[in-house]
């Protein structure tokens, strides 16, 4: 008989922290239809990022890419989200847990609340607020998408309650609001809570609580932002004058150098500090002089080195390699002088500048670390829980994982990936979701056929975004004098959830028929505003936006009068646009939930198995003739695992799994139709059979190969070994270490150059590993490891701190000066600068080892790509969707990339991202329909020739003639390329969205509009 205990009963997960992993957990949930509840202490969701600036390595700003996702999640019907929350503790097991929660009063209801500020006018010191650098006292909404969308009053600091409630137009003020406590029942809990950064307050050597232009890394970003305390202006906290010359010290609080440090690496410390010194010389002026004091450069990410780069190369960013003394300030002086020494020079140096940054590190906070040790999981020395060594989500409680920050220290891509691996793994314990029978309807779609266009033009500012460049209600008075212009309005930032209720509001009571959304760009926020107006009643397809972000403000910012005048032309343009649009009809078909993974390494197999585990049929399509890539010739990770182990088992299960088809021998030769039903072809087997395989999604595992560089005798000389021949020598013939009196690691063998510029991520953990193995086998052996920079991020950083005190020497080198190799026998002579002596060493090897890294498969991603019509790096992994926010998303629709296929990482980070594939499948599959919009080609059978060309030009093979004896374009296959439409000499078709008359019309009244202006 099943043990019905072991069944889970509750059919809801507890998501405990609303930062950006928090919600990407409970989005990915509540797309796959199931039901969450994300509780956050703060007064808003959003965490960290909300603070932060601009993002790396693209400098977009920061609120525009986490908006989407904020909004969302307030909308989303399957999130219960509840604010101002502590949980207080947790109880049962997996599939069966009950949560204490308690929220705090708010003395707002949320339902009445319109966040017009009238109670912050009126009553400033009853408003909560977030202290930092601004000593006013702003709202407890900290950036202008805050969700939820209202504010906080603090009635302790109230003297006349009475007043404040009869100030509210909305009467939303609630001042009997006793908060409340209750209990839940969730099948699964993932914590979100995040890191809070290392405070340096005790560190008197640093000055940063004497003085005021020594800021942390947060607070520095915070004067750089459009929402902070100087509205995005770079001043001086002291005197409010602009800085000339920065200084950025690095490792403050990581690498357990300072008082109360971590004994980590705080991972995304060096990326800040980059991205801040960049936009600092892009912003301000490129006078500025920005400097960067460091350890090691961790750039490990992909195309972080390129970024690297371009800070010293493009912007002119100094860096020196030094670890400063202390930071001073003279009676009387302005200046801050910063003291310290370079390498092989014993001599302190003493510098002076305006301003210092403190690259803080993460630590967990006191609040996280009570409710770890309530929650009984284990923790390591450092106060993060610990972790399943091949699966980095799950913690020591069943049914409990983890993500983000208070996993480890990372930076957004690892935290968003780790966010849906852990959507993967709590979807698992929850019980099937009851169908919800009680959706509220949609208004019915209203009838605008004869009436003249009443468009709505709604101009978002954007902050420094737009409102700093361009004069908004320039822009409004300009548009509301527009042919055809019922309502013009400025909407602060129009993505928020205020503006959105308002403008929704706007279209229903004016009774208008057409919209037009001036700020940014429809790629990112398009589809939220089409369904913001088909709530509102009208067709989706009467919206059009102006893209006054990316085409004006953004590249005309130092002319803000021509980025005014250029706007009003963009905004004229998608008036007429919006005028001549008609409602168009949306087509679906069934989805296809049978899934493709191609490549069948770990990564691939994990996927495979979380998808199966699902109940979907996977396709499993390995091109070689096992299973198991690379991995197979692993032997154990820096934590100790067992690879060889993980490899068999999960060949074991993937072979036996009822849902899982293996398919080896299998090259990709063909593939056609749209996400939710493609067909892919390939030969298999020795005879090359062709077989096509249909299918909803496709998951790229395709994994990456060991690079072998024609670099200091490799392949030459059997005494040269990579990092991976050297692991299985020590594993299969110690007998042969232990003779051994020298052996010489180089770092960077292949990477960081031109043929392959970025960083292979790994090479530094293998080479600390390999050191560790070699010293434990032969402890009076002499390791020698030649660095550029040591790139141990995380809690890999404690291993090399181990290998150090085991003896192993580690030397940097500089890239214009790397060592020199030649044989001597049976010895390798390897030859390098030690920095710190200044003096040059020779070292005579046993064995020289060289640490070379992955790089991507080139012929086999471009055949892929060509195949897929996927987009690819230059250097040949696959380039996805977005690098922060939809990291394992590829650019096309209904494709996922995990592990090696998207960059160098370790087995452990593969496996993660494996998890987070499966979880945004999933996502895409919960739909039993697929809807293909209505972007798809029309023909006119009356002014059809039938002269082929349509048929010729189609690049998926859909037009054909029918027995009327015109073209005829399926819409359901239909791929909306437009090539047809371009290519018709006779004009019969239409490509829907984008018609004749809708281009046209916009072409008019630009040059009406110019014609003005001349």
């Amino acid at each position: 008989m099943q043990n019905t205990k072991e069944l889970p009963t509750s059919n809801k997960v507890l998501v405990i922290g609303g930062g950006l992993g928090g919600i990407r957990t409970a989005l990915d949930l509540a797309e796959a239809e199931k039901d969450v509840i994300l509780v956050d202490k703060s007064y808003n969701i959003g965490g960290l990022m909300t603070q932060l600036d601009r993002t790396f390595p693209t400098n977009n700003c920061d609120l525009c890419t986490i908006s989407p996702n904020l909004s969302e999640s307030g909308r989303q019907k399957h999130i219960e989200l509840q604010a101002m929350t502590t949980v207080l503790g947790i109880s049962g097991e997996k599939g069966n847990f009950t949560a204490s929660l308690q929220t705090r009063p708010r003395y707002i209801n949320l339902e009445k609340c319109t966040a017009c500020g009238e109670c912050l006018k009126a009553f400033p010191e009853c408003v909560r607020f977030t202290p930092g650098l601004d000593h006013r006292a702003p709202t407890c909404m900290r950036y202008p998408q805050a969700i939820p969308q209202a504010y906080s009053i603090d009635l302790e600091k109230c003297d006349d309650i009475k007043a404040l409630v009869k100030v509210c137009p909305a009467g939303a003020i609630i001042p009997d609001d006793i908060g409340r406590n209750r209990e839940v029942k969730c099948g699964a809990v993932v914590l979100a809570m995040g890191a809070e950064l290392f405070d340096p307050s005790h560190l008197d050597y640093l000055a940063y609580s004497a003085q005021p232009d020594v800021v942390t890394s947060l607070e520095y970003e915070r004067i750089l932002s459009a929402s902070g305390p100087t509205q995005g202006m770079l001043l001086r906290p002291s005197n409010n004058e602009r800085p000339k010359k920065i200084a950025w010290l690095q490792c403050i609080g990581s690498r357990g150098i300072q008082k109360g440090a971590g004994s980590h690496c705080s991972s995304a410390c060096c990326m800040f500090a980059l991205k801040e010194a960049m936009v600092t010389k892009e912003r301000f002026r490129d006078d500025i002089e920005t400097t960067i004091f460091y350890m090691d450069m961790r750039t490990f990410g992909k195309d972080y080195e390129l970024y690297y780069q371009r800070a010293k190369n493009d912007f002119g960013v100094r860096f020196i390699h030094s670890r400063p003394h202390s930071i001073l300030q003279a009676e009387g002086e302005k200046d801050l002088h910063l003291s310290y020494t370079l390498e092989g020079n014993a001599s302190q140096i003493t510098e002076s500048f305006d301003m210092v940054v403190l690259s803080t590190g993460f630590k967990v906070g006191e609040e996280s670390r009570e409710l770890l040790e309530k929650l009984g999981l284990k923790i390591n020395s450092n106060n993060f829980p610990v972790t399943a060594g091949f699966n980095p989500v799950a913690t020591s409680k069943p049914g409990i994982y983890v993500c983000g920050t208070l996993q480890e220290p990372k930076d957004i891509p690892e935290t968003m990936v780790q966010a849906s691996a852990a959507a993967c793994m709590a979807g698992k314990d929850i019980a099937p979701s009851i169908a919800d029978e009680d959706k509220e309807p949609l208004m019915p779609e209203k009838d605008i056929s004869g009436e003249e266009p009443k468009v709505g033009v709604f101009i978002c500012d954007c902050g420094e975004n737009i409102g700093a460049v361009v004069d908004v209600e320039q822009l409004v008075e300009y548009a509301a004098g527009i042919p055809g212009v019922a309502v013009a309005e400025a909407k602060g930032h129009g993505c928020s959830r205020e503006s959105m209720e308002q403008i929704k509001s706007t279209i229903i009571e004016q009774g208008l028929n057409r919209v037009v959304i001036a700020g940014c760009s429809p790629r990112t926020h398009e589809a939220k505003f089409q369904e913001l107006i088909r709530q509102a009643g009208l067709n989706k397809y009467l919206l059009e936006m102006a893209n006054i972000r990316d085409q004006s403000t953004w590249v005309h910012g130092a002319e803000p009068a021509l980025a005014t005048g250029k706007s009003k032309d963009l905004i004229r343009v998608a008036v007429g646009g919006a005028i001549a649009s008609k409602p168009l009809s949306e087509h679906s078909l069934p989805m296809n939930k049978n899934i493709l993974v191609v490549g069948g390494g770990v990564t691939g197999m994990t996927t495979a198995l979380e998808l199966a585990g699902q109940g979907f049929k996977v396709y499993l399509a390995e091109k070689s003739p096992s299973l198991g890539g690379v991995a197979k010739s692993l032997r154990k990770t820096l934590e100790g695992d067992d690879v060889q182990a993980l490899v068999a088992d999960l060949i074991a299960q993937t072979e036996a799994h009822e849902s899982i088809e293996v398919i080896t021998g299998a090259i990709i030769v063909d593939h056609t139709g749209m996400p939710g039903m493609f067909k892919t072809g390939m030969q298999v087997g020795k005879q090359m059979f062709y077989r096509q395989i249909e299918h909803g999604v496709t998951v790229m595992a395709t994994g990456a190969l060991p690079n072998r560089p024609k670099q200091y005798l490799l392949g030459e000389n059997d005494n040269v070994l990579t990092q991976l021949e050297i692991q299985t020598l020590i594993e299969d013939k110690p007998e042969t270490v232990k003779t051994w009196d020298n052996v010489v690691m180089i770092q960077c063998v292949g990477s960081r150059n031109e043929e392959n510029p970025n960083c292979s991520r790994i090479c530094c953990q293998n080479a600390v590993k390999n050191a560790l193995r070699l010293v434990e086998t032969n402890p009076d052996i002499r390791v020698f490891v030649l660095y550029r920079d040591m790139r141990t991020y995380g809690f890999q950083e404690e291993y090399y701190q181990k290998a150090r005190e085991k003896g192993v020497i580690f030397v940097r080198y500089d890239s214009d000066a790397p060592p020199t190799v030649k044989e001597a026998g049976k010895i390798i002579e390897v030859s390098f600068t030690d920095p710190i002596l200044g003096m040059n060493l020779t070292v005579a090897a046993d064995c020289l080892c060289l640490s070379t890294g992955l790089i991507a498969d080139k012929d086999s991603t471009e055949e892929l790509a060509q195949v897929f019509k996927l987009q690819r790096t230059g250097d040949g992994y696959f380039l996805e969707d977005h690098v922060k926010l939809r990291p394992v998303d590829l650019a096309m629709p209904g494709f996922y990339v995990a592990g090696t296929a998207h960059s160098p990482r370790s087995i452990r980070e593969s496996l993660v991202q494996a998890r987070a594939a499966a979880s945004r499948a999933q996502a895409l599959l919960a739909r039993d329909f697929i809807n293909l919009g209505a972007a798809s080609a029309k023909v006119d059978g009356n002014k059809c020739a039938a002269c082929l060309i349509c048929v010729r030009a189609c690049p998926f093979g859909i037009p054909f003639i029918n027995a009327e004896g015109y073209s005829e374009i399926d819409p359901a296959q239909c791929h909306g390329c437009g090539l047809c439409a371009s290519e018709c000499p006779a004009k019969a078709i239409q490509l829907m969205q984008f018609e004749d008359d809708r281009i046209l019309a916009k072409i008019e009244d630009l040059f009406e509009r110019l014609e003005a202006k001349a």
